[in-house]
């Protein structure tokens, strides 16, 4: 038997809601100061915005419209947001955070490899050719798409749940039927190949974004002796910034690496692991807004006067 607690998970949506409007507060506070305060950064901060507004999306999506609540070691959890006045289901609703957090990396590696470009171009030399520029360009949208796309198909349909249920797990037929509303998967083959798939996918990003980055390092030690010692600090600041940012999404990637290992391994009391894990996954925006205005010189300057003038 499972040790599973079926019981309401108010104080989780309460949570929810308090992270949510704190995220949305410092998500619009960090795209003002990108849009606005950001003069030596280019047309870098384009790549920016983009990737902050990928994080404002997942927070909606999180903390108002779904609220996913696991029921984990089982495939299987209910939502308490605001989508469920609507019908939409918890499956929708990971279906669509799953896009946004593919879309999410996937926008930050474009920002390592838009500044690549630029301090190969001041080099003349180390451009990543146009082909696979194209390539990269291509492949992001198209992994982030299939595996939202994939996952979409995997849930037991709506019709079918309770009878999934009556077979596979008649003991908890009963809790099932208190709650609200449930999405539950069979972890089948094709679910298999599907954790597959994302990962491996995943690794393939990750080595791309590797390769782009320690090409950076090398390039940056170049830099240092053809430009201003003003632009070759703007350069490495941007650097260090992304690489602050891109540590920071760690915390909401982790929660699905846990649950990958919790639904192998059937931990018990993993259904408490699961949401420890969500708890801290929720705190994303906070610190990567917190680390985008310590680590970015401009944004740090004017928080600063911020705090001088109050």
């Amino acid at each position: 038997m499972f040790d599973i607690n079926f019981s309401i998970a108010y104080w989780l949506s309460t949570y929810y809601h308090i992270i949510g409007v704190i995220s949305m507060i410092v998500d619009l506070f960090s795209i003002y100061l990108i849009l606005f305060k950001s003069n030596k950064l280019d047309n870098f901060r384009y790549f920016l915005l983009n990737f902050q507004i990928s994080c404002v999306f997942t927070d909606i999506c999180v903390t108002f419209l779904f609220q996913p609540v696991p029921l984990y070691p089982l495939l299987a959890g209910y939502n308490m947001g605001i989508g469920v006045r609507y019908g939409a289901s918890l499956h929708v609703g990971i279906a669509c955070i799953t896009f946004l957090l593919c879309y999410q990396i996937g926008s930050m590696i474009i920002c390592f490899v838009h500044k690549h470009q630029t301090i190969a171009g001041t080099l003349k030399k180390f451009n990543i050719p146009k082909y696979l520029l194209i390539l990269m360009f291509a492949y992001f949208p198209a992994y982030t798409v299939s595996v939202a796309s994939i996952y979409s198909r995997l849930s037991v349909p709506e019709s079918l749940k309770f009878e999934f249920v009556a077979t596979t797990y008649p003991d908890l037929l009963p809790e099932f039927k208190s709650l609200p509303n449930f999405s539950i998967y069979d972890f089948s083959v094709h679910f298999k190949i599907f954790i597959i798939y994302a990962i491996t996918g995943g690794s393939i990003g990750f080595i791309v974004f590797s390769l782009v980055l320690l090409n950076i390092i090398r390039m940056l030690s170049q830099l240092r002796l053809k430009i201003s010692k003003s632009n070759y600090q703007k350069h490495r600041n941007a650097i260090w910034s992304l690489l602050a940012q891109f540590a920071t999404s760690s915390t909401i990637f982790l929660p699905p690496i846990v649950c990958s290992f919790v639904i192998l391994l059937g931990f018990n009391g993993s259904q408490v692991i699961v949401e420890t894990f969500l708890v801290l996954a929720c705190l994303h925006s906070l610190i990567n807004v917190l680390v985008l205005v310590v680590t970015c010189p401009p944004y740090r300057k004017f928080v600063i006067s911020l705090v001088r003038k109050s």
